[in-house]
């Protein structure tokens, strides 16, 4: 099942190359604006700062989004199982929750300037809300008779937080550690694009200054390569770490 899955993903970019291949040479459109793939690979060949880019761009990504994944699963936790927590600082969470990232990005730039700090502060900001949501409901959801059966077998707290309730919620906490990364990646392009010297986003932002449309789409495919991957390892590690659950 599973070969037969890779089998046809890979058919369908072929047929969507083959597509677009074709379709640019028989309507003769503009290869300025619209390239072909072979001329969109082509120019990514001719990037030399594309290694640097995709490493910086990546180290970005990867600290802020574990900054956030952690910081979501350790309030979650605390949201979830402690009520005052919950009506106090739960409250003032969801509030900021309802402020798009992307608003943000000026405000973090003015703030902390346009180093590394501002990125990946803004990323793990990015990042922490569906880690925490997700979190709180797994917390929350974790069947009570668990817990009383721990309680009255006096289980020390260390080890219900680590055996019953994280284990509880890791289910919850992957699907949103999923959605954090993929959030995460919207926002590494926009915060790029405005204050950075170097990455994927930086990149994309010169070239369409320099009407360099073939490498725009190049970078832009670069990336959907690279959260297709990321998010196929989260599904191969949820699949491992809960191997009761079936599906993706």
């Amino acid at each position: 099942m599973k070969n037969k899955t890779i089998f046809y993903s890979f058919i369908s970019f072929f047929i969507f190359l083959l597509f677009w291949q074709v379709s640019v040479s028989i309507f003769e459109v503009n290869t300025t604006l619209f390239p072909s793939p072979w001329m969109v690979f082509h120019s990514l060949f001719e990037s030399r700062q594309l290694f640097s880019d995709i490493v910086v761009s990546l180290i970005r990504l990867l600290a802020g989004v574990v900054m956030g994944i952690v910081m979501g699963i350790v309030v979650g936790l605390f949201t979830g199982r402690v009520s005052i927590v919950n009506d106090t600082l739960g409250q003032i969470l969801n509030f900021f929750r309802f402020i798009p990232p992307l608003a943000l990005v000026p405000l973090f730039i003015v703030w902390m300037g346009i180093g590394e700090i501002s990125k990946i502060s803004l990323l793990a900001w990015t990042a922490f809300f569906p880690v925490w949501i997700s979190t709180f409901n797994g917390a929350r959801n974790i069947e009570k008779n668990y817990l009383l059966v721990a309680k009255s077998l006096d289980v020390k707290w260390f080890f219900m937080l680590k055996d019953i309730i994280i284990k509880g919620s890791i289910e919850y906490i992957l699907n949103g550690a999923r959605i954090g990364i993929s959030f995460a990646f919207s926002v590494l392009v926009a915060a790029e694009m405005l204050g950075a010297y170097v990455g994927i986003g930086h990149r994309i932002a010169t070239f369409q200054s320099v009407y360099r449309i073939d490498k725009m789409i190049g970078y832009i495919i670069i990336l959907g390569i690279f959260g297709l991957i990321v998010d196929k390892f989260f599904v191969v590690l949820s699949r491992k770490i809960t191997p009761w659950k079936n599906g993706s």
